[in-house]
């Protein structure tokens, strides 16, 4: 009989050791769910905030980076107005009204004579074969046609050139003025080798565009005149 009894008890508290035993592995199980699932709570809040933080940190990147384009653009604006004023300046003044002879006269004088403020211009046609200087017949000749401009003034200088109808001109060393003696023997071969050089050393230049401003103001002073015999 206390033999049974014993039995008895001992299955009573084996069933209850069971019992809390599965108790406490249940409860431990759901604290264990709960901390994983309040870490990953925790974890994904961290992650939408820094997700936003980076978003507002770019979006402000761009606006800055927009703002400061717009800045630069608008900036150059006014510079690439101004330079297209610039370039326009007197190109409004039409050059229809004038010849291709007279806007090439003026533009070689305006850029190879020495003096632009001058009176008159006058504009001498020279033909081939004319003597470079005509106070000797020892002087060498002219290859070619060319055109002569001279000032008023001896120090409004003198350009002799032919143009060759391609922008480009032959300009001869022609003086203003031939330095002679004024008494005694004149040296004839000296005048032959002098102008034989200009003839032969003529420099090719490349004529430059101006404002068309330049050009009407040096054309009114054009005057035409002889040759001479």
């Amino acid at each position: 009989m206390k033999h049974s009894k014993k039995l008895f008890y001992f299955h009573v508290l084996l069933i209850l050791i069971v019992f809390i035993t599965a108790g406490c592995q249940e409860t431990k199980g759901k604290e264990t769910t709960l901390t994983i699932g309040q870490n990953e709570s925790s974890i994904d809040r961290q992650i939408d905030t820094e997700s936003a933080e980076s978003d507002t940190a770019k979006n402000q990147s761009e606006s800055a980076s927009s703002k400061e384009t717009g800045e630069d653009e608008s900036n150059a604006s006014p510079s690439n107005d101004e330079n297209s004023n610039q370039q326009s300046k007197g190109d409004t003044v039409d050059l229809a009204p004038y010849t291709s002879n007279e806007i090439e006269v003026a533009r070689v004088w305006y850029q190879l004579a020495p003096n632009q403020q001058i009176d008159k211009m006058y504009v001498r046609k020279i033909s081939a074969g004319s003597l470079v200087n005509p106070n000797y017949e020892e002087s060498a000749v002219y290859p070619e046609d060319v055109i002569q401009l001279e000032g008023t003034r001896l120090v409004d200088g003198a350009v002799t050139y032919s143009g060759n109808g391609d922008g480009t001109v032959n300009v001869y060393n022609v003086p203003a003025r031939w330095n002679e003696k004024l008494v005694g023997e004149v040296d004839k071969e000296e005048i032959k080798k002098v102008t034989k050089k200009v003839i032969e050393n003529p420099k090719h230049v490349k004529i430059e565009l101006v404002s068309n401003e330049e050009i009407v103001e040096l054309i009114k002073k054009i005057q035409m005149v002889d040759s001479g015999p």
